[in-house]
């Protein structure tokens, strides 16, 4: 993965600090990271494995399942924080596409996803 976000950065993204695969490992980027964040009825578990390029998303709202995908081979992750605009950028394959993810958190939960070359 060319880019990968700060500790920090995800910290303050997700508000809260992640459940490690492995605590003891200092790096994140060599870690399984599960965030989980909640916005009203909404429920957001984001697993990020930085070295594996993994990243897989389950929203729910009111307990009810929503949405659940994967994105395998990640390019990119950024984090973006703008005043009233808080959002997680990535680039990977999904279902043999190469695929932009933006995953809104603020001010309310939403996922865009956008194609950006056919098959890889």
């Amino acid at each position: 993965m060319e880019t990968f976000p700060e500790n920090h950065e995800l910290i303050g993204l997700f508000e809260s600090e992640p459940i490690l695969t492995d605590p003891k490992l200092e790096h994140w980027f060599y870690n399984q990271l599960t965030f989980q964040t909640q916005r009203g009825d909404d429920e957001l578990t984001v697993k990020i494995n930085g070295c594996y390029g993994d990243l897989s998303i389950l929203w729910k709202q009111s307990s009810r399942e929503l949405m659940r995908f994967k994105f395998e081979k990640l390019s990119s992750m950024e984090v973006e924080m703008q005043t009233k605009d808080e959002f997680l950028t990535a680039i990977g394959s999904f279902a043999d596409f190469e695929m932009l993810l933006k995953l809104r958190l603020k001010p309310q939960i939403a996922i865009e996803l956008k194609q950006l070359s056919n098959c890889i």
